[in-house]
């Protein structure tokens, strides 16, 4: 695996103070950090940002990314608009910054890496999130790459499901059920590989690991009848309906 093939995308919930950095760095060892780069702009203009109640410092978060602990990394307008279109979805009940940390998150096909839980609950409440599969994986190099490599496998099936049925209600929901019919076997093994993988070596952590579905596709066949997007583009955005969010055990 490359670059941007092993890493996270960060939460405000690691990026608080510089003991969470350093942990998610301990659990990501050899992989990266990433955060958005409008995030960091907004840092960087306020010097302190507050985000669901938790308070981000300039200086620390500069210090990390000056000393490549951090990567700034540009999201793209499209997906820019997409989490502006989602906010107002929802009345702006799910902070911007969130959303642009799940689409990195979700264009990088990485991981979200949060330290609790209210993203996920976030994402549950206002877009009809559901754990489409789960798993906990040691943080070892391995067993987190298969569990990123399932996660870019259910990501192209959910995004062919949601195209052939493009359009559909509830084709979200039925596509987290018809995945786990179909490759149930293979989830079950890929997650007894998983736990098998690392145990003879030290243990720096374990992760959960939570394969999402959530509901974007009222924007995405907005987007459609409207004809400003080429299939193909439909259809990565398909893709980006499911979300994998990573959390310490």
């Amino acid at each position: 695996m490359g670059v941007r093939d092993f890493g996270a995308v960060c939460d405000v919930s690691v990026l608080v103070n510089r003991a969470n950095i350093e942990r998610a760095q301990q659990l990501f060892d050899g992989g990266e950090l990433y955060l958005p780069s409008a995030t960091y702009s907004w840092l960087a203009r306020d010097k302190l940002i507050g985000v669901r109640g938790k308070a981000i410092g300039y200086s620390l978060i500069s210090q990390f990314v000056r000393d490549r602990g951090l990567f700034v990394v540009y999201l793209p307008e499209l997906y820019d608009e997409l989490s502006r279109r989602l906010l107002f979805a929802v009345e702006r009940q799910v902070p911007l910054t969130d959303l642009r940390a799940a689409m990195l998150a979700a264009h990088m096909r990485l991981p979200l890496l949060a330290f609790d839980d209210e993203p996920v609950d976030r994402l549950q409440e206002n877009f009809d999130a559901r754990v489409m599969w789960q798993l906990d994986a040691r943080a070892d190099w391995l067993a987190m790459r298969e569990a990123l490599e399932l996660y870019r496998e259910l990501s192209s099936d959910v995004g062919g499901y949601l195209s052939q049925h493009f359009g559909e209600d509830d084709a979200i929901q039925n596509a987290a059920e018809e995945l786990r019919r179909c490759r149930g076997d293979s989830l079950q093994a890929t997650t007894a590989a998983v736990r098998r993988l690392g145990q003879a070596k030290p243990n720096p952590g374990t992760l959960n690991f939570r394969y999402l579905t959530w509901d974007l596709m009222p924007i995405v066949h907005e987007y459609s009848q409207q004809h400003v997007l080429q299939p193909e583009v439909v259809r990565e955005l398909c893709e980006r309906a499911l979300l994998l969010v990573a959390s310490p055990k």
